[in-house]
């Protein structure tokens, strides 16, 4: 965490009962939803439900839900094919809980983990909780490289959490400073109160209005702020596969099953009958942008959140440099957003500026000794090797320290030593 930051160490607060709802949304991923439906599955909790929330999948996605017995699963079907932001809203409706966690039909929870997170939740009732994830890659075969295992990090290990506020990365948001923006509220690999969510709601059984709902969680929060905790450790797993939405929007190969996924999602965006302020589904960059455009319209701020456009914009022009085919398209649609909000100016200066670059030195040298204080381990356990074998390798090299961590009777230092001589133990390195 960036030390300018003002953070605080969590104190102990009083335990209450809760119940957390584990949401799945899903479609047409019978490959992988088994795996990840099995993670939670492995969660030790009686407070705990696990919601799948079917977008009207065509295949036997609702089978397979239907041949697991435990009363936390509950299974629900759209009826009709609908948007991402569609889905995640009628998930939520479906749901229950106190706090709602959302991940992906290709991810996983770490079931070893998670009474830590429980822990932290019921100490101090947060409007949110925001962890750190692993990365995992499914072997498919002709799919990526360096898949089938995962990367720790002593940096994103056993730290002690604290509290921040949202509105802390209100500028960096506004300046399109987006790698300075840590921690960040998430709803997607992260937690949130329902309270919260209800308070933030742009309308009634509506919480997220725009077409990427995590992102629009994080950018609604930033604008509004609330008490969050950041717990520096490994609660999830974010997949990525060829059916990913996110992998489809970048990857580049070609391959046919990151194509289809891609061409449903912004089908589905399209159909969506809430329209985002721009047109997004082109490139990442511009659903940020967007996105952001999106809240502030529709939560009507004023002109304190004002953003840099010059820099917005040259955000969402670097996307040409990789893929130049959508340079037409792109530039369409900017032109239209500049002369609707009067900020021709800052486009024209962002065409002839010099390249955005990704990172700037800082961050490439933190980036570098991020990965030396790092190792790779195989997921491969007994002939196994998918996001749920993936859960088991982090649970086995994490052990239970973080529980001596949150008492004090273990420090950070001790507890990744003891995590690295277990995967010595554990499996191979990748």
């Amino acid at each position: 965490m960036d030390g300018n930051r003002s953070t605080n160490h969590i104190t102990t607060e009083q335990f209450f009962p809760m119940k957390i709802s584990i949401i799945i949304p899903t479609r047409e991923r019978p490959r992988y939803l088994p795996y990840a439906l099995r993670t939670a599955l492995a969660i030790e909790d009686d407070d705990v439900e696990i919601i799948v929330n079917d977008n009207a999948s065509q295949d036997n996605t609702a089978e397979i839900v239907a041949g697991i017995d435990d009363p936390r699963l509950r299974y629900f079907n759209t009826g009709a094919r609908v948007s991402m932001r569609e889905n995640f809203n009628h998930a939520l409706a479906n749901s229950h809980g106190d706090y709602v966690i959302f991940f992906g039909d290709d991810d996983a929870i770490l079931p070893g983990q998670f009474p830590y997170l429980r822990r932290m939740l019921e100490e101090h009732q947060p409007d949110g909780l925001t962890w750190n994830r692993a990365t995992y890659g499914w072997p498919d075969e002709g799919y990526g490289r360096k898949t089938g295992g995962g990367r720790f990090y002593r940096e994103t290990s056993f730290s002690a959490p604290v509290i921040y506020d949202p509105a802390i990365n209100q500028s960096a948001l506004m300046k399109c400073q987006l790698l300075g923006m840590q921690p960040t509220p998430n709803i997607y690999h992260g937690c949130a109160a329902r309270a919260y969510l209800d308070r933030i709601a742009p309308a009634k059984d509506m919480w997220f209005d725009s077409a990427i709902p995590d992102v629009n969680f994080e950018h609604r929060t930033i604008l509004t702020g609330g008490k969050f905790v950041f717990a520096n450790h490994v609660f999830t797993i974010n997949g990525y596969s060829p059916a990913s939405t996110g992998g489809a929007h970048h990857d580049k190969s070609g391959d046919a099953r990151s194509v289809k996924a891609g061409e449903k999602f912004i089908a589905e965006v399209k159909s969506d009958p809430l329209k985002d302020v721009l047109e997004h589904a082109l490139c990442v960059p511009l659903a940020f942008f967007s996105t952001l455009e999106t809240v502030r319209t529709r939560m009507g701020v004023g002109p304190e959140f004002q953003p840099d456009y010059t820099e917005w914009y040259r955000f969402v022009l670097a996307s040409v440099s990789s893929d130049p085919t959508l340079a037409p398209r792109l530039n369409e649609i900017l032109d239209a957003h500049a002369e609707k909000t009067n900020t021709q100016p800052a486009l024209s200066a962002a065409r002839t500026s010099s390249p955005r670059s990704k990172r700037t030195a800082k961050e490439r040298l933190a980036r570098i000794l991020s990965q030396a204080s790092s190792f790779r381990r195989s997921a491969n356990i007994d002939g196994e090797n998918t996001v749920l074998s993936a859960a088991q390798l982090c649970d086995a090299v994490y052990g239970s320290d973080y529980d001596a961590v949150l008492n004090g009777d273990l420090g950070a230092h001790k507890a990744w030593r003891a995590t690295k001589h277990r995967a010595k133990k554990f499996t191979k390195e990748l």
